[in-house]
C-alpha cells in the first residue's frame, strides 16, 4: 500500500527534527543574551523566552547594528538594490531598456506595499544570531504578498543535492476560526466541535510543508502539479487526512545559511562565536555587582550584643567602642572594581567584533583627528567590507534571488507587469544587485583600475606606445558596472561607433578647411607663373618642365 501525502510528510520530519537537535541548546543560549524577545522555546511553545537574569544588554546592541547595516545595505527600501538585465545584445535596445525598467520600478513598488522590508529584515537578525533565517512568502488578495518571516525553533530544513535549501516544514498554529476558514470541513472532527461550540480562539496546532513535487504533470495548471509542493495537517489528529495540499510555480520561501559546513543544512553564525564572549559578559557583570556591594556593604564582624542596622547615616550605641566596635575580615579593594570594568570592555569588543558591529560602526568609532580623508576612509572600509563577501554573495542568492522571482512570478500571474517586447520572449532575464554592500564587493578593483590608467598616462606622456595596451572602452565599462552605474547611462558600442565615426569625419573637414587657404595661395602663385612671360615661355613651364 502506498504511504499517504500525510504519512510521508510526517517520517520526513521527524528525520529533520533529528538533524536540528544539536543546535537547539546553542541557540536557546544565543537568544538569552542577545534576542531574549524574538526567538521561541524550542519545544513549540509559543511564549517568547525571557530573560530576568539578563545582567548586560551589550548583546542586544551589537546584533542590533548587525541587523541595521545588513539591512540598509543589502535590501534598503530608500534605496535602489536590484536592477533587471539580460544578454549585452538585447540590453542595447531601446525597447528592452525601457521594458526593464518599466518592471523595476513596479516591482519595487509592489514590494513596498507589502511586509516584504520587515520580514527581510528580522531575518537578517536570525540569520546574525542563529546562522540560518527562514521566510515564507504568500500571494494576498489584498496586499498582493505577505511574507511569514520565521523565528528559530519554529521550522525545520533541509537540502538538496546542489546543497542549497530546498525543504522549509514550519509550525502555523491558528485558532480554531482560522482554521476553519482556511480549510473548511478538511479540518478533524475536533476543531470542528470547538468551533460549533463558538471556541474560536482556542489553538490549532498545524504543521506546513513545503518541498520540491518529486512527479508532476507540468502540462496541467491545477495546483497538484505544479514543482513545488504546499501540505497543511494537523498535529497529533487522529485522521490520516491533511488539510490542504496545493501547490507553486515558483519557490515560494527562501533559507539562506550565514556560513555551512560540507552537506549540513544548517547554517554557522557570528552568534556562535560571540556566545563564549556573551556568556563572560553576564558573569563579569555580577561579579563587579557582588564586588560593589563588598564596598559598600562588606561583611563585618562584630560583638555578639551589637546589632547594626546596616542604613547609612545610623547610629549604634555601644558601651565601650573599643571593645565592640565593627571589623572587616576581607576588605574589597577598590581597584577589584576597576579590574572587572576592563575585562566588560573587553568581551563588549569580542562581541562586536564576532558580530560585525565595529565594521558597520567603523566612520563612526575610527579614533583619531575628525574627519578623516575620504581615501583613508574608503581604503578602511574596503579591508573590513571583504570578510562579508562570501555572506554578501549567499544572502544575494539565497534570499533576494529567490525573491525576486517569486515577486516576478506573483505580479506575473495577477497581470501586474507590462507586456514583454517580442525580443524578449522565451529569453532568461539576468538579476544584478546594486546594493551599498554588493557594490563595495565589486568596488574592491577600482583602486587597481585607477592606478594602472594613471601609471599608463604617465608613461604615454614619454612613450605615447605605451597607451596602445589599454582598451579604453573595455576599462571603462569594467569601471561602470564595478561601481554600479546604471547601464542606460553607457552607450551601446553602436552608438559610440557612430560618435566617432561623425567626430572623424568632422576632423577631416576641418583639416580639409584648414588647408583650403594654402591651396588656393598655391593655384594663384601658379596662375601668377603661368601669365608671367619669359621670353616666349611662360615661367610656370620653366619652373615644371614638359
Amino acid at each position: 500500500m502506498a504511504e499517504s501525502v500525510r504519512a510521508c510528510c510526517s517520517r520526513r520530519l521527524v528525520e529533520m527534527k533529528a538533524s536540528r537537535m544539536p543546535f537547539e541548546a546553542e541557540w536557546k543560549d544565543i537568544a538569552k543574551y542577545a534576542a531574549p524577545s524574538r526567538s521561541r522555546f524550542l519545544n513549540g511553545d509559543s511564549k517568547r523566552i525571557r530573560s530576568p537574569k539578563m545582567l548586560d544588554e551589550h548583546g542586544i546592541y551589537a546584533f542590533r547594528t548587525l541587523t541595521g547595516g545588513m539591512t540598509s545595505g543589502l535590501s534598503s527600501p530608500s534605496r535602489p538594490w536590484f536592477t533587471l538585465a539580460t544578454s549585452e545584445d538585447l540590453m542595447e535596445d531601446y525597447e528592452v531598456k525601457a521594458y526593464l525598467s518599466d518592471v523595476e520600478r513596479e516591482m519595487y513598488a509592489f514590494l513596498a506595499r507589502t511586509n516584504f522590508y520587515a520580514a527581510a529584515k528580522t531575518g537578517y537578525t536570525e540569520l546574525g544570531l542563529f546562522g540560518t533565517e527562514a521566510c515564507f512568502m504568500e500571494e494576498h488578495a489584498e496586499r498582493g504578498a505577505v511574507c511569514h518571516a520565521l523565528t528559530a525553533g519554529t521550522y525545520w530544513v533541509a537540502t538538496s543535492n546542489a546543497l542549497t535549501v530546498d525543504t522549509l516544514y514550519r509550525r502555523s498554529p491558528m485558532t480554531v476560526k482560522q482554521a476553519v476558514d482556511k480549510f473548511g470541513n478538511a479540518v478533524s472532527p475536533t476543531v470542528r466541535a470547538a468551533y460549533d461550540s463558538s471556541k474560536y480562539d482556542q489553538m490549532v496546532p498545524v504543521f506546513h510543508a513545503l518541498e520540491p513535487r518529486t512527479e508532476y504533470d507540468d502540462s496541467k495548471m491545477d495546483s497538484r502539479n505544479m514543482p513545488w509542493r504546499s501540505v497543511y495537517w494537523e498535529e497529533g489528529s487522529d485522521h490520516d487526512a491533511v488539510l490542504r495540499e496545493s501547490g507553486y510555480r515558483e519557490q515560494p520561501f527562501w533559507a539562506p545559511r550565514w556560513d555551512t559546513i560540507d552537506n549540513d543544512p544548517w547554517g554557522y553564525s557570528p552568534g556562535m562565536d560571540a556566545l563564549p564572549s556573551l556568556r563572560e559578559l553576564q558573569a563579569q557583570n555580577r561579579r563587579r555587582n557582588e564586588a560593589i556591594d563588598q564596598l559598600v556593604k562588606p561583611e563585618k564582624v562584630v560583638d555578639a550584643k551589637v546589632q547594626l542596622t546596616g542604613m547609612p547615616g545610623s547610629i549604634v550605641s555601644v558601651p565601650a567602642i573599643t571593645e565592640r566596635m565593627a571589623m572587616v575580615p576581607y576588605p574589597m579593594p577598590y581597584q577589584a572594581v576597576a579590574a572587572i570594568e576592563t575585562q566588560i570592555q573587553n568581551s563588549r569588543g569580542q562581541v562586536d567584533r564576532a558580530a560585525y558591529a565595529d565594521l558597520f560602526m567603523a566612520i563612526t568609532n575610527m579614533q583619531g583627528i575628525q574627519p578623516r580623508t575620504v581615501e583613508e576612509i574608503a581604503s578602511r572600509n574596503e579591508e573590513k567590507l571583504t570578510q562579508l563577501g562570501p555572506v554578501i554573495e549567499r544572502v544575494n542568492t539565497e534570499k533576494l534571488e529567490v525573491g525576486i522571482d517569486r515577486t516576478f512570478g506573483i505580479m506575473q500571474r495577477n497581470g501586474l507587469l507590462p507586456p514583454a517586447p517580442d525580443k524578449l520572449h522565451g529569453v532568461n532575464l539576468r538579476i544584478d544587485f546594486v546594493s551599498i554592500l554588493t557594490q563595495m564587493q565589486r568596488m574592491v578593483g577600482l583602486g587597481q583600475i585607477e592606478r594602472t590608467v594613471a601609471f599608463v598616462g604617465n608613461l604615454a606622456a614619454r612613450f605615447p606606445e605605451a597607451a596602445d595596451n589599454l582598451d579604453i572602452d573595455e576599462t571603462v565599462n569594467e569601471y561602470a558596472d564595478r561601481a554600479g552605474m546604471p547601464k542606460k547611462l553607457i552607450r551601446s558600442g553602436d552608438a559610440v561607433k557612430a560618435i566617432r565615426a561623425q567626430r572623424a569625419q568632422q576632423q577631416q573637414a576641418q583639416q580639409m578647411a584648414a588647408a583650403a587657404p594654402a591651396m588656393q595661395q598655391g593655384a594663384d602663385a601658379a596662375r601668377l607663373l603661368s601669365e608671367a612671360d619669359a621670353h616666349g615661355t611662360s615661367l610656370l613651364d620653366r619652373v615644371m618642365p614638359a
